[in-house]
């Protein structure tokens, strides 16, 4: 064969060759100009994710990030199981192509338990996502309702939500408005509108809005809450109630900025299954679990999927509610009411499969109201004289009785409260205001700058309790001389705080720093407690006996003694009440009403103010009981019988 024959033939197999390969491969699917465009917009508007800073253990910080579903996927750990009860096993790593075939009413089951999560998730998210980098994966639609409108979508999979409604899978979203028919209109427009996914509805803003942070002018910032993952605009920490959500959500200590790797989902159903089959899957992304520990559906089940505009106009709101500024006099509504919805959803959650030890919680306490109550004395409780033998029910009802028989004298006690709560929520709001930026003066106290913010909240925490010092020997000296028959004024009242002052400060100072001390071990905490109850009376003492800042304790010490528990209980019970009204009452007006959180927690310093004189009054007819039971025939706690322990009779 000549060289031109053999060339030409070498040139038909290399052709017949590639001819033969081509036809055994499947032939790629063309992408449509739609989809180009769509892919651009995606990657134009791609969202800055700033998660929360992680802890340094699980229970510390956010330990979870958008995730690649592809991860979780074919995971030998991941068990797709059925709807029956016990719930069947279906299949074991199950694939995306699994998972196309729809099964409505079935589940994926993650390593680990959603009642009692532990550190398993936190370890197994770490391991998984070392592997694959952070995504999201966006979609554009359209709405049948609206032809002239365009939605992009930006869907977040955790793999789980470590929040008050603990639950395996979460999904969350954000999603951008166009006044665009197609996406190649909408890249020559910007966004009219967006929204944040936040629990059970959205937050909207106009693209341009103050609250939205936008970086190299198209990628909007969003900031998951720690734990949720509910989509928020700023660092601060937020209340939900209603389609809020039930609890408080923390955005205050945001880390670096995260770009998550962006996959585009195509526009049509038929191009994005070959894509992405798990889209089909019609189960929860998540263990099921009674009432809102269950797993969650994808964004396939959700209405924004397929009427996004309709959907938005349904579900989104202008704002968020903003926990207010700072700290108040007592304790707020507000983080009462953030302690009080997660410590109630940990024990709900505890117990949500063991019913049993719900029912006898729930019975022990309604026990122990009704024993506390029922071995008291309500009855034959008029305030005077003050040095007479009381129960401790009729401490209570006594003091109402004072307060009601003198209020011009202890409104005057009240007004101090309500002055310096004022005082401490205007320094709160001016701390505040030292942010660098206008739009996080609904941040926190705790997290405003450093220095000035430690400082305020430790001066707001000397004056409340120096008020609450005053108060109290205030109330005793008040009584001492109505016992006495003196006469009884406001300036009176406030000239034998003042000649008492040194003693008072001495005993106060070491009453308080003893307790912090013992409080910074928790092994030392049941001995500050012992503490805190067996000196509770040295302050009266000051007053009401003239002794100095030793004696006073010693005396507090020696009218406890034999019976700590029967003063540490009435005590307990007296301060709880009075601390607990502004807060009970702050929650009722979050739950029952539309008020602003700055003015409910205004109301419930107000109660505080209130009822801290009422609280004082109470210690002290405690006091005096216990001084005169100390004083009687043969009690043998009294450390100078020739001695009457009377600030006038001496």
């Amino acid at each position: 064969m000549t060289v031109r024959g053999t060339l030409a033939f070498a040139l038909a197999g290399a052709l017949l060759g590639a001819l033969i390969v081509g036809l055994a491969q499947p032939a790629a699917a063309a992408v449509s100009p739609e989809d180009t465009a769509a892919q651009a917009l995606a990657d134009r508007y791609a969202p800055v994710v700033r998660l929360q800073k992680l802890g340094t253990n699980c229970d510390d910080g956010e330990q979870f990030q958008p995730t690649d579903v592809n991860a979780v996927l074919g995971d030998q750990q991941v068990a797709l199981r059925g709807p029956w009860r016990p719930p069947d096993l279906v299949k074991t790593q199950p694939e995306g192509t699994d998972l196309g075939r729809g099964y409505p009413g079935h589940f994926l089951d993650f390593p680990g338990d959603p009642l009692r999560p532990g550190c398993d998730y936190a370890e197994w998210s770490a391991h998984i996502n070392s592997t694959h980098p952070a995504t999201v994966y966006a979609h554009v639609t359209g709405d049948p309702a609206y032809p002239g409108k365009l939605s992009l979508e930006y869907w977040f999979f955790y793999i789980f939500n470590d929040y008050n409604n603990t639950h395996e899978g979460d999904w969350e979203s954000v999603q951008l408005v166009f006044e665009a028919a197609t996406p190649e209109a909408a890249l020559a427009t910007k966004p009219t509108a967006i929204g944040f996914s936040q629990h059970g509805g959205a937050e909207r803003a106009r693209w341009g809005d103050s609250k939205l942070e936008i970086v190299d002018g198209t990628h909007p910032v969003v900031y998951p809450a720690a734990g949720s993952h509910a989509n928020k605009y700023g660092q601060r920490l937020y209340l939900g109630r209603g389609s809020e959500g039930l609890g408080c959500d923390d955005t205050t200590r945001p880390a670096a900025e995260l770009r998550p790797q962006v996959a585009y989902v195509p526009m049509a159903r038929a191009d994005y299954l070959k894509e992405y089959p798990w889209l089909a899957f019609e189960g929860r992304w998540g263990e099921r679990q009674r009432s809102f520990f269950d797993g969650p559906t994808g964004p396939n089940q959700k209405a924004s999927w397929v009427r996004p505009i309709q959907d938005a106009g349904a579900t989104w709101r202008d704002d968020s509610t903003v926990v207010p500024a700072g700290r108040v006099l007592g304790p707020s509504g507000t983080s009462v009411f953030c302690a009080a919805v997660g410590t109630g959803s940990n024990l709900l959650r505890e117990t949500l499969d063991r019913i049993w030890l719900l029912v006898l919680i729930l019975v022990a306490l309604v026990a122990l109201i009704w024993f506390a109550a029922s071995r008291t004395r309500w009855s034959d409780s008029a305030p005077l004289p003050a040095r007479r033998r009381r129960a401790w029910g009729q401490t209570v009802v006594s003091a109402l009785q004072l307060f009601r028989q003198r209020p011009g004298l202890f409104g005057a006690f009240a007004a101090t409260f309500v002055v310096l709560g004022l005082a401490t929520l205007l320094l709160a709001e001016l701390q505040a205001a030292r942010r660098d930026s206008p739009t996080d003066l609904g941040a926190p106290t705790e997290n405003a700058t450093g220095f000035w913010a430690s400082l305020l909240a430790l001066a707001i925490t000397v004056l409340t309790a120096a008020t609450y010092v005053a108060l109290l020997a205030a109330v005793t000296s008040t009584l001492d001389r109505l016992d006495r028959g003196d006469p009884v004024t406001t300036a009176l009242t406030w000239r034998d705080v003042r000649a008492r002052a040194r003693p008072l400060a001495a005993v106060s100072v070491r009453y308080f720093v003893v307790i912090a001390v013992l409080t910074v071990i928790v092994a030392t905490i049941p001995l500050a407690i012992y503490y805190a109850a067996s000196r509770a009376f040295a302050i009266p003492a000051v007053m009401a006996e003239e002794v100095s800042a030793s004696a006073a304790l010693k005396r507090s010490r020696l009218l406890v003694k034999g019976r700590w528990w029967r003063t540490a209980g009435p005590l307990a019970i007296i301060v709880g009440l009075g601390l607990s009204i502004g807060p009970i009452a702050g929650i009722v007006l979050l739950l029952a009403t539309d008020l602003q959180p700055r003015l409910i927690n205004v109301v419930s310093s107000l109660l505080f103010a209130v009822a801290m004189p009422l609280v004082a009054a109470a210690v002290v007819y405690l006091y005096f009981d216990r001084a005169t039971d100390a004083e009687s025939p043969g009690s043998g706690d009294v450390a100078d019988p020739g001695r009457t322990y009377s600030r006038h009779g001496r």
